[in-house]
């Protein structure tokens, strides 16, 4: 019976040893990708920065206009801040690009963790993905009632103020789905994974600032007051709960990146 016999260049002559793999073209390829994974982990802090800049600063959403006012006194807003709302919505758009690369990051950070069924991984990265199109499309709409407000009517402004209002808070849900899925992660890992992600503390503080976020959902049902759009629970405590965890998850990811990149220089060294 033939046997099929590999090629000559494969097996080494008798007595011969095998050429050493040629370990700089090996790890390069390890050590470029882990770099992207570090500058993938940055991209949250960068984010952080720019919505500063652009949503809280330049347009002055530290304090927005609440719904209960009059049209014509929410058009005059946008007519004496237009340029500041259409650069600061613009630089906020922008900033969705890094929480894009960052919500990547995070997802095969924790597919490593999660194993070869990775339900809650692509749930959180389909989560992250819809934080991020609703954030853009409300920047649009912000951008929109600023472009005419003056000359277009006051109803055009408000409508379009609204409903980019309620696309950023009502659009919690899909935050909470991404959060969720992550403090699930974050908590099962402990139980096989030698580096977990985060402390298991985390994963169950994830889970419960998924659950509260619901807050933001009042500014569906009032136009003013503790639930309205600038409201303590209908949208500062939403907007610190997904601040602290952003940053508080990116701080722990950069964490494991560092490790694991010196971890990869140790053993190229050796």
């Amino acid at each position: 019976m033939a046997t099929i016999t590999p090629p000559a260049t494969l097996v080494p002559a008798a007595g011969a040893t095998a050429p050493a793999p040629e370990a700089d073209h090996e790890s390069l390829p390890r050590r470029m990708s882990l770099q992207h994974e570090l500058f993938g982990a940055w991209c949250a802090l960068i984010f952080t920065v720019l919505t500063i800049v652009g949503f809280l600063g330049l347009s002055r959403f530290y304090h927005p206009v609440a719904g209960n006012v009059p049209d014509r006194v929410l058009a005059g807003f946008y007519a004496s801040h237009r340029f500041g709302v259409e650069l600061g919505m613009s630089i906020f758009a922008l900033a969705t690009v890094f929480l894009a690369i960052y919500t990547i990051e995070l997802s095969i950070a924790l597919w490593r963790r999660e194993g070869t069924t990775p339900l809650f991984a692509i749930g959180q990265l389909l989560g992250g993905f819809a934080v991020v199109m609703l954030i853009f499309i409300s920047c649009c709409l912000w951008i929109g009632a600023a472009y005419r407000a003056g000359q277009a009517g006051s109803d055009v402004t408000a409508a379009l103020n609204d409903t980019s209002w309620f696309g950023f808070l009502v659009g919690w849900v899909m935050l909470s789905l991404q959060m969720a899925c992550a403090g699930v992660i974050v908590i099962r890992s402990h139980a096989h994974s030698r580096h977990p992600l985060a402390p298991r503390w985390v994963g169950w503080a994830t889970i419960l600032g998924a659950i509260v976020l619901a807050t933001a959902n009042g500014c569906a049902f009032t136009k003013g007051g503790t639930f309205g759009w600038n409201g303590v629970l209908g949208y500062y405590l939403p907007m610190a709960i997904w601040g602290v965890w952003l940053d508080g998850m990116a701080f722990l990811l950069r964490a494991d990146v560092k490790r694991r990149i010196a971890a990869a220089e140790t053993q190229y060294r050796a």
